[in-house]
């Protein structure tokens, strides 16, 4: 690996490092790895293209182990370069923090980065509205859409509130407190959250996600003007290929709601 001068490559590697990645702490080996349904095209698509021709080339795998599918890189020396690029040792590091080099890129290379880590930990869910104005559609629909980043790392989601803040986005910023629950004692976690529509057309629009598994909830939700949750990736792409009717799909939750409780 020599010099990298695809800015906006590595920038986005970065960013979905920071997210769903890890390296050793003795630098041997450097992992990315997600959901072995829901991130396979994106693995398959994206990161192993982008990495094969930007840093070394790499072919996908199963971590069984870990019930993960992604990358691995087993070159100390690469791993290296790559640390002094801004990327750090240990899995979900809680002082991870955007690089200094990102931060004072273009328009871009931010871009690239806030693409990354959306693919990789970010998310976008819709919900029911539940206040006393909303119409039977929106009742009943999950139909109201937001973006979601969250970290354990309090500089990492600081420094993603100065890249939105520098796109003209509008969002929040909240911290989840930790603690004893379910038998393990939890980190302290902080999100970005995004909830207006223009915002989330906007994101779709601009940052460009690549991960298929966000990029399908986008879709039926723009197409219907709603999203049915807890749906698989194969689901939705049925949806979007009218295989599947979602309206189906709530009286398929009725129908089993109501023989659970008439048991």
């Amino acid at each position: 690996m020599g010099e990298i001068k695809d800015l906006e490559g590595l920038s986005e590697f970065c960013g979905a490092m920071m997210g769903d990645g890890w390296i050793q702490n003795d630098e041997r080996c450097l992992f990315l790895a997600g959901d072995p349904v829901d991130d396979r095209d994106y693995y398959d698509n994206h990161i192993i293209p982008l990495v094969s021709k930007m840093i070394v080339p790499v072919c996908p795998k199963e971590f069984t182990y870990w019930g993960v599918y992604g990358i691995g890189i087993y070159h100390k020396k690469i791993i290296r370069q790559l640390l002094k690029v801004g990327l750090m040792k240990g899995k979900k590091v809680a002082n991870t923090h955007i690089p200094m080099w990102i931060m004072k890129s273009n328009k871009n290379v931010k871009i690239a980065f806030l693409r990354g880590v959306f693919d990789t930990d970010g998310g976008i869910s819709m919900q029911k509205d539940y206040t006393k104005y909303a119409d039977s559609f929106n009742a009943n629909y999950h139909t109201k859409s937001r973006i979601r980043i969250v970290s354990i790392s309090k500089k990492m989601i600081a420094g993603l509130s100065e890249i939105l803040e520098f796109l003209n986005f509008r969002f929040v910023m909240r911290e989840r407190k930790g603690g004893f629950k379910c038998n393990r004692n939890n980190s302290s976690s902080y999100y970005i959250e995004i909830n207006s529509i223009k915002d989330v057309h906007r994101f779709f629009n601009e940052v460009k996600p690549n991960n298929y598994k966000h990029i399908t909830k986008y879709l039926i939700w723009k197409k219907f003007g709603f999203c049915p949750p807890s749906t698989d990736i194969n689901t939705r792409k049925d949806i979007l290929k009218n295989r599947i009717n979602p309206f189906n799909l709530y009286a398929e939750v009725a129908k089993w709601s109501n023989a659970r409780d008439s048991n």
